[in-house]
């Protein structure tokens, strides 16, 4: 009897061990590496009990020296602050019930760049979306990626913000940055069991969106709503190891970001960034695999494509020609948007433009991809005077 009761303590206390060290192994790495965790910890169960104590102490011991460490150390560019309102690159959710004031820095394009330090105001909801209304309330929904979650961008200056103000609709925004086609489909899915009366209003960035989709995101709407990974999401956030030692590995990689930037234009007198890879071809397409025919029922009410910064300010760029591409043809022939009212933004986009650059003004960052304030206010003009 005795034997057996020191064998259920060393079960016992081998189970807790696994879990510990699985989950301070997993604050480390990001979510799509987790099984490294996993394949660590399952091999700590046949360590022998004195290397064990030795390995968790030390463990222990990086952990708490680290924190303190990063409490004093706060490594910060802009993707510190995109870090904050979503948990993760792979696993695409908004943080929830934020409401903080930050610090913005430099675009996507020079993330270290503390030249014109600004602070903004960052909220979001119980599903940490960036919204002051209730999802209930919403009659459209704005699906889209890094273009309308707008981490950069104040709170008061968001498109559903402005959209809000303007008219007496209800815009709820459902954007979120690093999201593709497949997380589109999949949060209509989601919204939809939600909120059955609201619209859906998709943008389309030919830049980073115009792929050959073969994989569905199949079990991204069960990631919105489990609460079990949101939960550990926020532990994991407080702890910050991933991001700070992506960020220390991201410095190390500047190179390969200047390979990737067209630096050479000025526009009005300014330097104006540009990634080359959004100096989109005329041939570039977009396809869906049979696999996606399970959103047939999950279409947008309305497909709206914006065009990248290259191709609204094309005529004053040395790399780079302006070509009219027939995105609505292109996408039309797309099955699942025989049911959408498609609209391309480009030339509405390429003539306010120039008009805002006769008061010397741009409506996209000068170091990043986005658009601007100003650029958000008139695509919402954009937006109302298209939803009829």
């Amino acid at each position: 009897m005795p034997y057996k009761g020191l064998k259920f303590k060393d079960i016992f206390l081998n189970i807790v061990l696994f879990l510990i060290l699985f989950f301070i192994i997993s604050l480390f790495i990001s979510f799509k590496k987790i099984y490294i965790a996993l394949i660590i910890s399952i091999g700590f169960i046949f360590f022998k009990w004195k290397y064990k104590k030795v390995i968790f102490f030390n463990l222990i011991s990086i952990v708490v020296l680290l924190k303190i460490i990063f409490l004093f150390y706060n490594p910060t560019d802009y993707y510190s602050v995109l870090s904050k309102t979503v948990y993760e690159k792979h696993f695409l959710v908004g943080v929830k019930n934020l409401n903080l004031n930050t610090s913005i820095y430099g675009g996507n394009m020079d993330p270290n760049n503390k030249k014109n330090i600004r602070t903004i105001n960052i909220k979001t909801d119980s599903l940490g979306y960036r919204n002051s209304i209730h999802i209930d309330e919403a009659e459209y929904i704005l699906i889209g990626d890094s273009l309308f979650h707008s981490h950069r961008i104040d709170q008061s200056n968001l498109i559903n913000e402005r959209l809000n103000i303007k008219n007496n609709k209800k815009f709820y925004n459902a954007s979120m940055t690093g999201s593709d086609m497949g997380h589109y489909f999949e949060t209509i899915k989601f919204f939809k069991k939600i909120n059955q009366n609201a619209k859906f209003i998709m943008i389309i960035f030919p830049g980073n969106d115009f792929l050959n989709y073969e994989i569905i995101q199949k079990n991204y709407s069960k990631k919105l709503e489990n609460s079990i990974l949101k939960n550990y999401f926020e532990i994991k956030e407080y702890f910050d190891f991933y991001t700070k030692i992506k960020f220390m590995i991201n410095v190390l990689k500047k190179d390969k970001l200047e390979d990737r930037i067209d630096k050479s234009n000025k526009i009005s007198g300014k330097k104006i960034f540009f990634y080359k890879s959004y100096y989109v071809k005329p041939n570039s397409k977009i396809n869906f695999s049979k696999a996606f025919d399970i959103y047939q029922n999950y279409y947008p009410d309305i497909l709206i494509v914006v065009p990248s910064k290259a191709q609204v300010y094309c005529k004053h760029l040395k790399n780079y020609d302006c070509t009219n591409i027939n995105y609505i043809k292109i996408l039309g022939n797309i099955s699942l948007f025989n049911n959408s009212k498609i609209i391309d933004s480009t030339e509405f986009l390429r003539d306010k433009a120039e008009e805002k650059l006769i008061s010397n003004e741009l409506i996209y960052f000068e170091d990043d991809t986005h658009l601007n304030e100003l650029g958000l206010d008139i695509f919402s003009d954009f937006i109302l005077d298209n939803l009829n």
